[in-house]
């Protein structure tokens, strides 16, 4: 596999993340005693971006949730939550990390920025805070497409607000956007973090289109429920004038991981620190990408001792994926390597949404185009460049506009491989594919959220109470899922 990316030097990442803990629990997020106080802005940024991904490609909410529920991989020996058998004790420590290791020190950073008076370049301070708020945007969305309602607006003022209160999905939604708006609207043409920033060096116009295709990502989720305010954002995230979005794969917004085993891609550490054998890709994927003539499927998995490509059948019973174990295929080693990237947003994405806003009126083009740059965006960041192979592929998988939803759907389900949360989010936006309830499985539907933690459970009830009755709930669609 060739991954399309720039190298990042590891001791970079490593040496800014000498002397910046992160919290153990959400109230731990004021001052530690055991560790420093004072911690340079640039510092806290790195730290937050190693924990945000770190988080979403982890085993525990990418292999072990995520990718399970779209079948990608399924569980072969402890099966649990192939069949979803899970509560609020399964996702606590993802609910802290978002707040305590992520959000708490984007923020922090962000004051830190705000009350520096040795920035004498406004422009450069701008500059540091809108990438803060690109992140922060990022991290918020990927919280809130989790769980639904969240706390927000009071979620890390712990010191007056120790119980916050949660918002709803609709106003959180509203918010992130109009602030994505004025910080891709605050970049100019002043420095900003350099080499310390570990997703694009700190290169302004790269985080401008970051901004503005992450725009288009969040605009386009909830254009089921809320057409005029996805028409205005995804309007003003492809203006060109405005900076524009991810162009080439040269441009896709990617986190790399070290070769230090501390700070290794997690899964690499799962399969190969920890010694871990727990997955196998899925006979969806399998069978699905042999018929459509799919030679991503090489990347994807790998070959079992007869030589093919085996997928297990999903969500069976710890003793049937067990016995199937030996005679079924993994993922491909290389998905899995230590320096492997979590993938924050790429062109593919970008080409899918634009084929989609085409379809429904909203942008000028050609959809089926912009469908088929989006399959060979991915096929090239794959590491398949092969003009004729991809030409051939598009015409015996073309794109159908009476059903746009299935075509769109199948592919971007295809090009999420390995990125769990959003193949998980868009599967349940588009409904494709049409995946099926497992026999086994304990929850009368595929989940579509996350119960609450049991932290919050427990600790903030009197507040989680008013917007649920059933903090375990897995079947209640949430606001921008209309289908």
């Amino acid at each position: 596999m060739k991954y399309i990316f720039q190298y990042k030097y590891a001791f970079i990442l490593g040496f800014l993340l000498i002397g910046v803990s992160a919290c153990d629990d959400v109230t731990e997020l004021n001052i530690d005693p055991n560790n420093p106080t004072e911690v340079p802005a640039a510092n806290l940024v790195t730290q937050a971006e190693y924990e945000l991904n770190n988080l979403l490609w982890s085993r525990g909410y990418n292999a072990e949730w995520t990718m399970l529920c779209v079948q990608h991989w399924a569980q072969n020996e402890y099966a649990e939550e192939s069949r979803y058998t899970v509560d609020g004790n399964d996702f606590d420590v993802e609910w802290i990390e978002f707040y305590a290791n992520v959000l708490k020190e984007l923020q922090t950073a962000y004051d830190i920025i705000e009350n520096d008076e040795d920035i004498i370049d406004e422009g450069l301070r701008d500059n540091q805070q809108a990438i803060i708020e690109v992140l922060t945007v990022h991290a918020y969305h990927n919280l809130v497409d989790a769980y639904g309602d969240v706390p927000y607006t009071s979620a890390l003022d712990l010191v007056n607000t120790p119980l916050p209160e949660y918002d709803g999905q609709q106003s959180i939604y509203l918010d992130l956007l109009s602030r994505l708006e004025v910080a891709v609207n605050s970049f100019n043409s002043a420095p900003s973090f350099g080499v310390t920033e570990l997703i694009y060096n700190g290169d302004v116009n790269l985080w401008r289109k970051l901004g503005n295709s992450l725009m288009m990502r969040m605009a386009m989720r909830i254009v089921d429920v809320d057409p005029t305010t996805a028409e205005e954002y995804i309007a003003k995230a492809a203006d060109p004038d405005n900076g524009g979005m991810i162009a080439s794969n040269a441009e896709n917004a990617l986190f790399v991981f070290s070769d230090d085993p501390n700070i290794a891609n997690p899964l690499y550490v799962d399969a190969t620190i920890n010694n871990r054998d727990d997955f196998a890709v899925t006979d969806v994927l399998v069978d699905n990408l042999k018929a459509m003539g799919d030679p991503r499927l090489e990347m994807f998995a790998a070959q079992t001792n007869s030589g093919d490509i085996v997928g297990m059948p999903y969500g069976l019973t710890d003793g049937e994926a067990f016995e199937l174990k030996p005679t079924t295929s993994r993922p491909h080693p290389d998905v899995r390597q230590a320096t492997a990237p979590a993938v924050i947003m790429d062109y593919a994405e970008v080409k899918f949404l634009e084929a989609e806003a085409i379809q429904r009126g909203i942008l000028p083009g050609d959809a089926a185009a912009a469908y088929a740059e989006g399959i060979e965006a991915s096929m090239n960041y794959w590491g398949i460049t092969d003009g004729d192979a991809i030409a051939d592929y598009v015409a015996a998988n073309p794109y159908n506009a009476d059903n746009w939803k299935e075509s769109i759907g199948w592919q971007k389900w295809i090009a999420f491989y390995m990125n769990g949360p959003q193949a998980w989010a868009e599967w349940r936006r588009l409904d494709y594919p049409q995946l099926e309830l497992p026999e086994a499985a304990t929850n009368p539907v595929i989940p579509v959220r996350l119960p609450y933690p049991i932290s919050e459970q427990t600790r903030n009830n009197s507040n989680l109470q008013k917007v649920t009755s059933n903090p375990n709930d897995l079947s209640t669609p949430l606001w921008w899922d209309m289908n």
